[in-house]
């Protein structure tokens, strides 16, 4: 079976360090460190895979004056690279912050603009679940919420990974080894997602072929 292109989006870079933990850890470092160990997983797996950075950079435009019009150009860019691949799966990673630090865990974020993008939600937030004992948290509806998603028609998710406020996740996603199991469990969810679209096409298949031969 062809394998389908997951784009992996490791959400800011450069000079945006997106949030910080409360141990000090930059948000792209860990974000960026989760996609490559994912992006491994994903080649040696028979998935084609597209990063919208490698490094530790933004991709605005050359010549971009101003944090706010780099990260404006650095969208921009990103939602490009999304239109290339019309027939991928977009994945964007992130860390989360909240003003109160006992809130903790992953939690998935979608959008109604592909069939797909709540069944994929659900599937990565379960498999969270067993990851982080006591996550009982909800996928969320982000309708028009971020410019790269009300933009996005493949199968589309936001990953937020846990939160860099909370002690124990920012100390957990502070660790490389943590780190490989959060991308582990990503991995994971694509393969149960992408397995249930092929049972579903194989249904589908079969419906047709078994009302074509009534017909005969």
């Amino acid at each position: 079976m062809k394998k389908a292109v997951v784009r992996r989006d490791a959400r800011h870079g450069g000079m945006d360090s997106g949030c910080v933990a409360v141990n000090g850890a930059y948000e792209k470092d860990i974000n960026l460190d989760i996609v490559k160990d994912l992006g491994t997983l994903l080649t040696l797996n028979g998935y084609k895979v597209v990063y919208t950075r490698e490094d530790d950079i933004s991709i605005h435009d050359s010549g971009v004056e101003g944090i706010r019009n780099q990260k404006i150009s650095d969208m921009e860019n990103r939602l490009e690279i999304v239109k290339k691949y019309p027939d991928s799966i977009f994945l964007s990673v992130h860390q989360n912050l909240f003003t109160e630090p006992e809130y903790f865990g992953a939690q998935m974020f979608y959008t109604t603009n592909n069939s797909d993008n709540y069944k994929l939600a659900r599937i990565m937030q379960g498999l969270f679940a067993q990851l982080q004992p006591g996550n009982d948290r909800e996928v969320k509806l982000i309708d028009n919420g971020l410019y790269l998603f009300r933009n996005t028609e493949q199968p589309a998710l936001l990953i937020e990974c846990g939160f860099l406020s909370n002690p124990d996740d920012a100390a957990n996603l502070s660790d490389p080894e943590y780190r490989k199991k959060v991308a582990f469990t990503i991995f994971r969810g694509l393969e149960q997602y992408s397995a249930e679209e092929v049972k579903n096409k194989e249904t589908e298949v079969i419906g047709e072929t078994e009302s074509f031969l009534y017909m005969q």
